[in-house]
Order: structure tokens, then C-alpha cells, then sequence
């Protein structure tokens, strides 16, 4: 049997394969790669050729791998996430260090950890450069494609090979016009059922945790709107007797005239960071996830301060 020749294949090509793999398409791949689509598929094709298997197959617009792809893809992953780690320097001295380091997440957490993490990095490691994405809902695909290096996010999702660390619990209050007929009444869950409210469900693929809460209640909430993002909530609610439901941490970021009541139910919601084992090892990447962690415990401490006060 003659034994194939893989030493054309260089770690571009693998970085291909992964990027046609990760996103479905020849064309998606080569717009994140930046290479036009006929260069990615001349890679493909090299890819095919020496591991003698067609690897993607048409699947409407896009392409869906082979089962040899499947089991190559699991080595490539490992083969480039350890490259990365040999690749990092051993050393980090926050003070010199000019790395970048993205960040995917959404309004809230960019609302709680940015500014304090932003004066942290000035401080001690004014180099550092700092990229925030939006995740919306597809934050663990963006950590599994490379397209941030950190994600913080509530969202739970069954993706192997990612580390987490819990970074806080918040619970919900409710955010209301100062002029609300709620203010000053017993705030009861049937009162607060009563009135319409607004949620955000990122483009309807969020469902807000403290649904279920309601739910088991026997109540259900009249949503009158349903937003995109966590941005622009307080004009939306101005004036009217809307109801909008936050995490306590991110309305005490709120500046302008508004109510914060205590939420007639307990529904908490927890924060996390997550990361793969591409900069699991790296040292500037240990040093901001310790950032972010560091920053989390201070504004949960101050958040507990000035609600016993």
C-alpha cells in the first residue's frame, strides 16, 4: 500500500480545513479567513488529495464533512491549540505586553466588567488591547471558531474541550418609570403578572431565565416588547407602565431618572467565563481571565455594599 506524502500539508491548510468545517460553507470560511473562495478551495482540494478522502460533500449552500473529516478534525483541533501554546511566550510582563485579546459578550456584561476592566488593563498593562464582539446566543460557537479568545455569558451550552469558571450570581429586580402605579404598592407576583413588560430575547433565540419562574406560577407575562439587546431600555420604558426585568447588577449601571423595585420571585442568574485550551496555557490570557475575575468579585462586593446601605 503506498503511503501518502503529508508533508505539503502546512498548519494554512489545517486552519482551512477547521475554518470549512466550523462554518458550513467554502465562502463563509474564506470571508473569515480572508482569502478569496477560490484560494480556500484549492486548499480543500490539497487537503483531499493527500488524505485521500473527500472530506465535504454539497449540502444545499453549504458543505457537510465526511466521517474521516470528522475524526481528522479532532486531531487537527488539538495539533493547532497545542501549536498555539508552544507559540506563546513563556513569560508575561503586563507593563510591556502589546498582545490583544478579544472578548465576546453582550450588553450586560460589557455594562458590569468592561469599565472597571478597562481601568484595570490602563493601569497595569496599558499595551494590552482589548477586542469586544457581540455574542448574542452564539457565543460558545465564536470560542470553538477562534473568534474570541474569552467568552462571559450566562448561557450554559454542551460544548467539550471548554473551561469554565463561575464568576458571580445576580438576581432580578424590576426597572419601572418613577411615575409607575407599582411605587409604593405591595409588590405581589400577581400585580407584577398584571402589567405588560419588556424582555430581551436576542432576536427570539434568548428566552430571560425568570420565564420559568413565572411559568411554575401558573402566570404568563404579556411581552409587548421584545428587544434585541439590553441597549436603549430605559427609553423604551420612559413614560409608560412597562415593566422591564434585569439583573440587579446591570440597572445599577443604569444612569437617569427610573425605579428599581425588588422582584416579587427569586430567579438568580449566574455569569461565567469560558475559554478552550487554544489559550488555556497562555500566559497573557491567565492574566486577564485573573482580571476578570478579580474585577467580578469587587463589583459584586460593592453591589452588596450599597444594597445594605
Amino acid at each position: 500500500m503506498e503511503k501518502t506524502d503529508y508533508s505539503s500539508i502546512d498548519f494554512k491548510a489545517l486552519r482551512v480545513l477547521k475554518s470549512v468545517y466550523d462554518y458550513g460553507s467554502l465562502s463563509a470560511a474564506a470571508d473569515r479567513l480572508g482569502q478569496n473562495q477560490s484560494t480556500v478551495s484549492y486548499t480543500v482540494d490539497r487537503l483531499r488529495a493527500a488524505f485521500g478522502d473527500p472530506l465535504f460533500v454539497r449540502a444545499g449552500r453549504g458543505v457537510d464533512p465526511t466521517e474521516r473529516c470528522k475524526q481528522i478534525i479532532l486531531g487537527v483541533e488539538e495539533l493547532l491549540d497545542r501549536m498555539e501554546d508552544i507559540a506563546s511566550p513563556s513569560e508575561f510582563d503586563p507593563a510591556t505586553s502589546e498582545a490583544t485579546v478579544t472578548i465576546s459578550c453582550n450588553h450586560m456584561e460589557r455594562a458590569v466588567f468592561l469599565p472597571p476592566l478597562v481601568r484595570r488593563i490602563q493601569a497595569e498593562a496599558p499595551g494590552l488591547k482589548l477586542q469586544i464582539v457581540q455574542s448574542m446566543v452564539q457565543g460558545h460557537h465564536q470560542l470553538h471558531r477562534g473568534q474570541c479568545d474569552i467568552l462571559l455569558s450566562p448561557v450554559q451550552a454542551n460544548f467539550e474541550n471548554l473551561y469554565r469558571q463561575r464568576l458571580l450570581e445576580d438576581r432580578y429586580v424590576c426597572v419601572v418609570d418613577p411615575r409607575h402605579p407599582l411605587i409604593g404598592k405591595r409588590f405581589t407576583l400577581a400585580r407584577y403578572a398584571k402589567y405588560k413588560h419588556v424582555a430581551v430575547t436576542y432576536e427570539g433565540d434568548w428566552r430571560p431565565l425568570y420565564f420559568d419562574s413565572i411559568e411554575a406560577k401558573g402566570l404568563t407575562l404579556d411581552v409587548a416588547v421584545a428587544m434585541p439587546g439590553s441597549g436603549d431600555l430605559l427609553r423604551t420604558i420612559e413614560g409608560t407602565e412597562l415593566v422591564l426585568t434585569v439583573p440587579s447588577l446591570l440597572a445599577a449601571s443604569y444612569r437617569g431618572n427610573f425605579e428599581v423595585l425588588r422582584s416579587p420571585f427569586d430567579t438568580r442568574i449566574e455569569i461565567h467565563q469560558f475559554w478552550n485550551s487554544r489559550t488555556h496555557n497562555s500566559p497573557h490570557h491567565r492574566w486577564i481571565r485573573k482580571a476578570i475575575a478579580d474585577v467580578a468579585k469587587s463589583e459584586l462586593s460593592n453591589s452588596r455594599k450599597t444594597a445594605a446601605e
